[in-house]
């Protein structure tokens, strides 16, 4: 609560000064040069003072007279309080007024300053500061200030990623220590708390354009801070851009109390995306920015063009859509195991997208696996990712290793490994470039011809099996 007019300010009256934090450098700049012509000089020494007041104790609180500034500032009282005014109205000084029985009687918290971006995007802010110095130095001001935006067309982004180089213990990540825990509650809803990393090497969501999405909406923006997480990996499993996650969460949000239900999130989600998810082949502007800013491994693999048409589109579409494309091309659906198998490998974060997508491809249609299963997904997934597979050359150079080691065993070792071979399985039709999809209604059954070519490879296989072990099966 500031002071009114009727409120009577002496030389004896005591003020406790504080601040939530510490001014930057930066900040100091913003001071000097942008506010101060609209303080004044007095007005500026004040705010001055009471920063150094605090430095000086070392502390966050320090109480003194106003005798005290006003020896220091060489002003009279009337003087002071116009210049705590005109820092008031510019949110660097909020006054608050104690009990009338109580000291210290006043309060002066000391706010820090907006930045140069916030202070030249405010209407009311930059006006008054070009009403107050003029065209001429408001120019060198702006140009002082202006950050010129680095540019990187031509180059290749190669910068690793926080978990290619960090080793991060899964289950102490997936429930913290309490002391974890603890810390993050101290710091929630501080001002200089950021996210990061800025961008996780398997996402690359805007999550402040969500948050200003939702801005011009009812939903409790804590909430979806507190969720972002959850938001992100929902992200990753489904592809969403940011409007359509901001479409999600305002349908899950309570209209009466405005929280966000994770729960109901979660299950809207999964199931409209299940029933109905949209696939591209084309190369859109979000994937084409993905796609430059992961860091690549250059590949001197020279790959068939089933495999290089693989890679093209495993890195075009989110895995929840590949695995819904995967089944309704063989004629079956997503079952809620597989969906958790899929969330899970996302969570943990040790693949890319596409690489995720591969495996999938793999198990499904080179492995001839009906579903997913928890056990071969993460056989493999170990394998791959203690073989540092990283993208989804990486997966099928892992593929061809597997399967020369299958086909050239070491002496007196039997091969009855069932795993990795190499991609002959063409892509369905949907994943290719020239897909049109047919008007018709295709017949998805098994035919007898289906039939008895899988009878056959099974015969070929077992005669191989045999050859090799010497012996029946």
């Amino acid at each position: 609560m500031t002071l009114d007019n009727t409120t009577s300010l002496t030389p004896k009256t005591t003020v406790a000064i504080m601040a939530t934090g510490r001014l930057t450098v930066d900040q100091r700049d913003v001071l000097d040069d942008l506010y101060q012509p609209l303080i004044g000089v007095a007005g500026y020494g004040l705010l001055l003072v009471l920063w150094r007041q605090l430095e000086l104790t070392h502390g966050t609180q320090v109480q003194l007279k106003h005798s005290e500034l006003l020896d220091l500032l060489n002003i009279s009282v009337s003087e002071l309080e116009h210049c705590r005014q005109r820092l008031e109205a510019l949110e660097l000084i909020q006054t608050y007024r104690n009990q009338s029985d109580k000291l210290p009687e006043l309060i002066y918290e000391l706010q820090q300053p907006v930045s140069a971006g916030t202070f030249f995007g405010d209407d009311l802010l930059s006006v008054l500061l070009l009403d107050v110095v003029g065209e001429k130095q408001f120019k060198r001001l702006r140009d002082h200030f202006v950050r010129p935006q680095a540019t990187h067309d031509g180059w290749q982004n190669i910068s690793r990623q926080f978990l290619d180089v960090f080793q991060v213990n899964d289950r102490l990540i997936a429930t913290p220590p309490a002391l974890i825990s603890e810390t993050k509650a101290a710091f929630k809803g501080s001002d200089d708390v950021t996210n990061w990393p800025k961008q996780t090497a398997s996402s690359r969501f805007d999550f402040d354009l969500l948050i200003d999405i939702l801005k011009r909406s009812y939903v409790n923006l804590e909430d979806i801070k507190a969720n972002r997480e959850l938001i992100l990996n929902e992200h990753l499993m489904y592809g969403l851009t940011e409007p359509e996650m901001a479409d999600y969460i305002n349908r899950a949000t309570n209209l009466a109390t405005n929280a966000l239900n994770a729960r109901q999130l979660q299950a809207m989600i999964a199931s409209e995306q299940r029933n109905a998810t949209p696939v591209t082949t084309g190369t859109t502007a979000q994937t084409k920015t993905a796609a430059a800013s992961e860091p690549q491994k250059q590949s001197t693999t020279k790959h068939t063009p089933q495999e290089q048409a693989l890679i093209t589109v495993a890195n075009q579409v989110s895995p929840m859509a590949f695995l819904t494309k995967m089944h309704e091309e063989k004629g079956g659906y997503v079952t809620g195991g597989e969906q958790r198998i899929v969330e899970g490998l996302l969570n943990k974060q040790v693949f890319p997208n596409a690489v995720v997508n591969v495996l999938i491809f793999y198990l499904l249609m080179n492995m001839k696996q009906s579903t997913l299963t928890q056990r071969l997904t993460d056989t493999i997934a170990n394998s791959w990712a203690q073989a540092s597979v990283k993208t989804p050359e990486d997966a099928l150079k892992e593929i061809h290793r597997y399967q020369k080691e299958r086909d050239n065993p070491q002496p007196g070792r039997k091969g009855n490994r069932r795993q990795q071979g190499t991609v002959k399985e063409t892509l369905p039709d949907w994943a290719k470039s020239d897909y049109q999809p047919d008007k018709k209604a295709t017949d998805k059954s098994v035919s007898d011809a289906q039939q008895q070519r899988a009878i056959d490879r099974l015969k070929k296989l077992k005669s191989e099996r045999q050859n090799r072990e010497g012996g029946d099966v």
